[in-house]
Parts: structure tokens; C-alpha cells; sequence
């Protein structure tokens, strides 16, 4: 781990005075993210005369992939620190994480204007996505466990938009065993980062970090986790329906009247 001490001077192995600096580097790629996306949106309007909705989706997807392959690179480079580090090191420790919280910054201040337009439903999910964001970079940690929190939760949108363009209910299946398997791993890695604050509350932690950090943290790890385990809830149910109610229902329309 990078060299730390709590007199303010160093903080995760550079000069304090140069952690703002090395943050604003980065700063270009949220203007980038929302203008990139809100072209690619008019793109799809304009010239593939597509409507509102089928605009959006394909612009969700586009993040959706970018997004997940960002995170698994950010996991796969900063592997070794990944579960002593990744809730408390400062994020100029992470440039590529930070690159991908930006990324994960414009898209959803793009998305944003489209669901106070045209579907309210995601507004406040939308506004927790962005706050989370925020507080990690006005806080200066968590920014690598939002990384594996990213791609972890885009496996789960990607494979839900394979299935949408297969819809048939064995690809249904396929897709909640692996949905269920992707929040499973969701859930231990959640556990992880609730040690990592159960240690920062101790004052055991090796990092400096605003003292409101650690709460901030868990509640947004508990409420991704419960928010991940309701849809795990909910496409079970549809599950049982279309394998268990349906077929009993089948059963008895098939019955001799």
C-alpha cells in the first residue's frame, strides 16, 4: 500500500497539495461521457429514426458495455488491493477507477434530462447513482469499490438486455440462474465492503477520510445490495410462474370438461 500519515501533508503516496490536481485530470471526461451519449442518442433519433424509447435503450446498452468493461479492467489492475483498500484509499490511488466513475457521472447526468422528460419512474434512482458518485469524489474514497459495484451490477443489465432480444422462456432461465449468480457474488463482495467500514468505525483503518465517509458508504452498499436482491425476488417469482403456476395451469385447461 502507498505511504500514508494522518498530519495531512502525504496522503496515499503523493503530496497533498498535488491530490486536487491529479483529480481535475480526470475531470474532462464527464463533459465528454454526456456529450458523447447525448449525440449518440440524437444519432439514433435523427438518422436511425428510432423513437424515444428504443433511442434510449440502445444508448443504456452502449453504457452498459463500456461500463462493465472499464470495471472489470479496474478490478483486474488494482487486483492486489482490492479487498484490504478498495472502500478507503484515496482515489488518486485508482486513475482508472476514477475515469470510470467520471464516465458513470456523464452518462447518468445525460440520462437524467431524458427521465425528467419523458420517465419520472427512474428519477430517483437516478438521483442516488449520482449522489453516491458525488460524495465518493468530494470524500476522495470508495471510488475502486464503485468499480467492482459497476460491473458487477452491468453483467446483470447486459444479460438482461440478451435476453430481451431473445424472449423465450428457456433463455429466461438462463438469464436468472446467471443473474442470480452474478448477485450472489454481489452480496460477498458487499460483505467485504461492510468490513472495511465496520473497520474504518473502529479507527483501525490505515487511511484518512472524512468521519461521515464510512456511514455514507454503507448505506450506499446496503442499499445497492437490497435494491440487487429484490430483482434476484422478483424474477424468481416470474420464474415460478411461468414454470410452476403455468403449467399447473396448463394442466388443468387440459382436464376433460
Amino acid at each position: 500500500s502507498s505511504a500514508r500519515c494522518a498530519s495531512g501533508r502525504w496522503l496515499g503516496g503523493r503530496p497533498a497539495h498535488t491530490l486536487g490536481f491529479a483529480a481535475m485530470l480526470f475531470f474532462w471526461v464527464v463533459p465528454a461521457s454526456f456529450g458523447a451519449f447525448a449525440c449518440l442518442f440524437l444519432a439514433f433519433v435523427c438518422v436511425g429514426g428510432l423513437n424515444v424509447e428504443a433511442s434510449c435503450s440502445r444508448v443504456s446498452l452502449v453504457h452498459h458495455f463500456i461500463a462493465m468493461c472499464l470495471g472489470l479492467w479496474a478490478h483486474w489492475r488494482y487486483s492486489d488491493r482490492i479487498m484490504e483498500d478498495a472502500s478507503f484509499a484515496p482515489n488518486t490511488d485508482f486513475e482508472l477507477a476514477v475515469v470510470l466513475q467520471h464516465f458513470n457521472l456523464g452518462y447518468f447526468l445525460y440520462d437524467t434530462v431524458h427521465v425528467a422528460v419523458w420517465d419520472q419512474r427512474w428519477f430517483l434512482h437516478h438521483c442516488v447513482a449520482i449522489a453516491g458518485y458525488s460524495t465518493s469524489e468530494i470524500s476522495n474514497v470508495f471510488g475502486l469499490a464503485n468499480a467492482v459495484n459497476t460491473w458487477i451490477t452491468e453483467v446483470g443489465s447486459l444479460m438482461y438486455s440478451l435476453f430481451l432480444i431473445v424472449r423465450s422462456d428457456e433463455a429466461y432461465l438462463v438469464f436468472v440462474l446467471f443473474y442470480t449468480a452474478s448477485r450472489s457474488y454481489f452480496a460477498y463482495w458487499s460483505v467485504t465492503v461492510l468490513g472495511h467500514v465496520w473497520q474504518a468505525l473502529q479507527g483501525k483503518s490505515p487511511f484518512s477520510f472524512p468521519a461521515w465517509a464510512p456511514y455514507c458508504a454503507a448505506t450506499l452498499q446496503l442499499l445497492l445490495l437490497g435494491v440487487n436482491m429484490t430483482f434476484v425476488a422478483t424474477h424468481w417469482q416470474k420464474l415460478w410462474k411461468r414454470y410452476v403456476t403455468g403449467a399447473n395451469g396448463a394442466k388443468e385447461k387440459s382436464k376433460p370438461g
